[in-house]
């Protein structure tokens, strides 16, 4: 008698790496998160960044410049990339214009 090989029907799909990034580039910001990053409340962002948590809730209900911002109910959290993100696009450039006269 033959043995029977044990070849399952389904096997798994193995995708390059290549295509693995990017699917996780297109699934857009909240794949950024990783499992050991945690939600921050606008106090906590507040804290760290030395301003209000009114400030900070203005910045994430506000049209520009704004923190992007994860809605659960009636609570606002957000992501640390996020906020950083927010911070590298307020970062200003110096002025193409001379000083003159000390002014």
């Amino acid at each position: 008698m033959h043995a029977a090989k044990s070849n399952p029907a389904i096997q798994p799909i193995e995708f390059p790496d290549t295509i693995q990034a990017e699917v996780s580039l297109r699934a857009g910001p909240s794949s950024r998160m990783g499992p050991e990053e945690h939600l921050l409340t606008p106090q906590q962002v507040a804290d760290r960044l030395g301003v209000s948590q009114r400030w900070v809730r203005d910045h994430a209900t506000r049209r520009w410049p704004r923190i992007t911002a994860v809605k659960l109910g009636s609570l606002l959290r957000f992501r640390w990339t996020d906020v950083e993100d927010f911070l590298a696009h307020q970062t200003l450039q110096p002025s193409s214009k001379k000083r003159v006269g000390g002014v």
